[in-house]
């Protein structure tokens, strides 16, 4: 096994025969702690054995296929469900076959570094300010998403959440918001530019996204951020076979434009690999909300503040 550790990132490379079980998780941990993401070349694991090495590093969600649309449209540059409570610690990725069109890789970018070439008066304005994620579910989403529970048994659940606030309206629609920091701590205490803040621009019907006050997220800011992103971005993968992992405190990626056929990349979320807790999914209620508010099951019919009259 060989390391290769760069200002961002590093890259472990297999010895002939090697497997993913053989690495450490120690070595892993620390290596992304100090660069925000690994990639891992020439291990070639199966789906199994991508899932088994995983799933060492902490509570680990199912893999799900990245989805691909068919119209090729890129994902801007986003944390990893920094919009609502279930912020996951890092992001896994496998590569089975890398399409049609090659390897065109994941774009990352270094929220620390980020944060630190912004003008001082937009990093303090980052670290005084939060955003709003305001949402609305129409009474069948939310009911086709628990089931029988009632709106009661939601509620509380609902009640149990950091950050989180809701209220259902007269029509039966669910209402909520959920406040989340522009600035966040690396594990290793750094200060981070890492957020959902430029791809919620794009998507407001699903994002309903103001600043915390409800002010609009300045464009100036917005058009920094990005530009920089942009120009900053570092490509991850893809080769089949090629895994990588994504430190999601630290580092925002995004999805480029794509208009090749048959990739099969997979995704999985760590909760904890750093010791962060989220919210207790234990039960299938909790669960159900979970896959609610991420949207696993329907989106938001309308975004904005609930109406004054409530």
């Amino acid at each position: 096994m060989k390391i290769q550790s760069n200002t961002i990132g590093s890259e472990i490379h297999a010895d002939p025969g090697e497997r993913l079980a053989q690495i450490e998780p120690r070595v892993v941990v620390d290596l992304l702690r100090q660069g925000g993401y690994v990639y891992f070349t020439g291990f070639q694991p199966t789906l199994a054995e991508f899932e088994d090495f995983t799933k060492r590093f902490g509570t680990c969600a199912g893999a799900r296929h990245v989805h691909y649309p068919e119209g090729g449209e890129a994902l801007g540059f986003h944390a990893e469900d920094a919009y609502n409570p279930y912020r996951p610690d890092a992001i896994w990725f496998l590569c089975l076959f890398e399409g049609s069109d090659g390897g065109a890789p994941t774009g990352a970018v270094d929220g620390v570094r980020l944060l630190k070439e912004m003008s001082p008066r937009w990093r303090e304005f980052c670290r005084a300010n939060t955003l709003r994620f305001e949402r609305h579910w129409a009474q069948e989403t939310w009911q086709k998403a628990v089931g029988d529970a009632t709106a009661e048994q939601v509620a509380q659940v609902l009640d149990s959440l950091p950050g989180f606030t809701h209220r259902f309206l007269p029509d039966g629609t669910l209402y909520t918001c959920y406040e989340a920091p522009i600035v966040v701590r690396t594990p290793g205490g750094e200060e981070s530019f890492s957020n959902t803040m430029l791809q919620a621009l794009t998507e407001q019907t699903f994002y309903g996204m103001t600043l915390g006050d409800g002010s609009p997220v300045p464009r100036e800011l917005a058009e920094h951020a990005e530009r920089w992103a942009l120009e900053n971005e570092i490509q991850i993968g893809w080769s089949a076979g090629d895994v990588a992992v994504i430190d999601n405190h630290r580092m925002m990626h995004r999805r480029a434009e794509y208009h090749g056929k048959d990739r099969d990349l997979r995704a999985r979320h760590c909760e904890n690999l750093f010791g962060t807790r989220l919210p207790d999914d234990s039960t299938p209620l909790r669960a159900a909300v979970k896959s609610l508010i991420q949207s696993d099951v329907g989106l938001p019919v309308a975004v904005g503040p609930v109406p004054a009259t409530v």
